[in-house]
């Protein structure tokens, strides 16, 4: 055991990552006493409508664990203070930046990489997101090879967890916290052990996870209930999946499919009850238990019964 300690111990490792996520990658680099020499994360942003500058959560960690850290616009302009650290690998989670070959050239192990799909499926940076739109039943994180080719690389070894029904993104993301945690403590140090062979994408099994756009957030009431529910599911609790009622924008959470159908145009609003929303599509209406109107908080459907809402039985949301 003691060995085994040791050589994390002798192994200095970058770490790149700035979400949520990636800390529990790097605090289970810690918990296993790896050399962690600094950690590289995206530059401060002002967020939210009055433009504060919140510090990301690796950063956050990064400072509580007085490890040295670098904010970078680009990677590049860090590329000398990453060659005299010397370090052994990089190891990235979440980093949100494109790493030159001249920059993946510089550890003696390379750079491995923490995804969160099972490749080569959803290669890209919302492989959670569009696992939950797309009715996976399953998903996972691997340690991969990072090369110049996004998500391209050898893979090492995965980590699966089921996505039930009635899991959100924000669900599964905690339990792929747990996941990236699990697979860094146990399998990393067999990586760099040389315990696992790399094993080569399918290539004719490649998918992709693009970044979420306006457009991807925008439901279509034209399409089966199984495929909205499921959207909903996918933005919930950020971005949000939203249509448009009386040319507001109107988001739509907690959406189950039903049994029931109706002859109504898709999009228009069946019945309003204490259990939610219920509204046509192509084929089964969907019920809606919480809603968030432009310019006003969240709330369950329950609670806006008795106002004066926009929300009316015949209306056809768009």
């Amino acid at each position: 055991m003691g060995e085994k300690r040791n050589s994390c111990k002798n192994k200095k490792i970058v770490f790149m990552g700035t979400p949520e996520i990636a800390t529990y990658a790097l605090n289970a680099l810690l918990e296993k006493s790896f050399d962690v020499v600094a950690v590289v994360c995206q530059p401060d942003k002002p967020i939210g409508r009055k433009k504060e500058i919140i510090f990301s959560s690796v950063k956050k960690l990064a400072i509580e664990k007085n490890i040295k850290f670098f904010q970078p616009n680009k990677i590049k302009e860090i590329e000398n203070e990453l060659k005299e650290l010397n370090p052994f690998a990089f190891v990235t989670c979440a980093f949100g930046q494109f790493i030159p070959d001249s920059i993946l050239s510089i550890p003696e192990f390379g750079c491995i990489n923490i995804h969160a799909s099972l490749l080569p499926k959803y290669r890209g940076g919302a492989p959670i997101h569009w696992a939950v739109i797309n009715g996976e039943k399953e998903t996972g994180v691997c340690l991969m090879r990072t090369i110049k080719q996004m998500d391209a690389g050898d893979v090492y070894c995965s980590r699966k967890v089921n996505i039930e029904e009635s899991d959100t993104t924000s669900t599964l993301f905690k339990k792929m916290n747990n996941l990236v945690y699990d697979i860094v403590l146990n399998d990393l140090e067999k990586v760099f052990n040389l315990e696992y062979p790399p094993i080569k994408q399918d290539e004719s099994k490649v998918s992709f996870a693009y970044n979420i756009s306006k457009d991807d957030e925008k439901i279509n009431f034209e399409k089966n209930a199984v495929e909205i529910v499921n959207l909903i599911r996918g933005l919930s609790e950020t971005p949000g999946a939203y249509c448009f009622i009386n040319d507001k924008k109107m988001k739509l959470f907690k959406a189950v499919s039903t049994n029931s159908k109706s002859n109504n145009a898709p999009g228009t609003i069946n019945n309003i009850s204490k259990e939610g929303i219920l509204i046509s599509t192509k084929d089964f209406d969907i019920l809606v238990k919480e809603v968030q109107i432009e310019g006003k908080n969240r709330q369950e459907v329950k609670n806006i019964l008795n106002g004066n809402s926009e929300i009316k039985i015949g209306v056809t949301l768009k």
